[in-house]
């Protein structure tokens, strides 16, 4: 009867270890985790200067100061303005510029990122 006892005993003791492991796992995860979001951030992008060229053809170029390697994205607006364009231009080394050809568009706008996450914006100049 002793042995039956012992027995009944492990089992709750079991039970409980298994019930408590389970409560704990259970609440010791978020269930709702919460995200900051921060509104109004400013990103500081240092400006650079836009050049023109012709070389048979119109067009941009501007070079970036700092990085190995740099990805810009221009942007246009296209004949019937209603859907902006973008091109995407990368530089694999500090010396090489980024160019596009301006063809018919206008309304230019360039951002810029070099290898080290510093973030530029194309100056353009006057086309008055």
């Amino acid at each position: 009867m002793e042995n039956r006892g012992s027995q009944i005993w492990i089992i709750l003791i079991v039970i409980a270890i298994i019930g408590g492991g389970a409560y704990w796992l259970g609440n010791s995860q978020s269930k709702n985790p919460t995200i900051d979001v921060k509104t109004n951030t400013t990103i500081k992008a240092t400006g650079v200067l836009v050049g023109t060229f012709y070389d048979g053809k119109e067009g941009y170029s501007l070079s970036i100061p700092s990085g190995n390697s740099s990805t810009c994205i221009w942007t246009y607006i296209g004949g019937n303005a209603a859907i902006p364009g973008s091109e995407t231009t990368y530089a694999r080394s500090a010396s090489e510029k980024h160019t596009i050809y301006s063809y018919d568009y206008y309304d230019w706008k360039v951002s810029c990122m070099d290898d080290f996450g510093n973030q530029y914006t194309g100056t353009f100049p006057d086309t008055e």
